[in-house]
């Protein structure tokens, strides 16, 4: 029998697993940010696996940018809203 393909999901998991000797390095401050940031991409790989591509690392960190964009312009809202008040 022929060997199945691994699905998006499988890619994404095992891509970020290999991440853990990286992360293992990492200060404790750091390592909390990294799980934020893994745990976030997690949510959204869905959305990721919709952009055809052959390497994940691709839409993975596409995802990444778009998760610190939208906290960084929430961050400005919040401070606009600071000084409008």
């Amino acid at each position: 029998m022929g060997r199945s393909v691994p699905t998006w999901r499988m890619r994404v998991d095992r891509e970020l697993e290999a991440l853990a000797p990286y992360r293992r390095l990492l200060p404790r401050d750091e390592q909390a940010v990294l799980d934020d940031l893994i745990a976030h991409l997690k949510q959204r790989r869905g959305v990721a696996g919709m952009l055809p591509a052959h390497d994940p690392w691709t839409p993975l960190l596409l995802t990444a940018l778009l998760e610190a964009w939208v906290r960084i312009r929430s961050l400005e809202a919040s401070l606009e809203e600071e000084h409008a008040g």
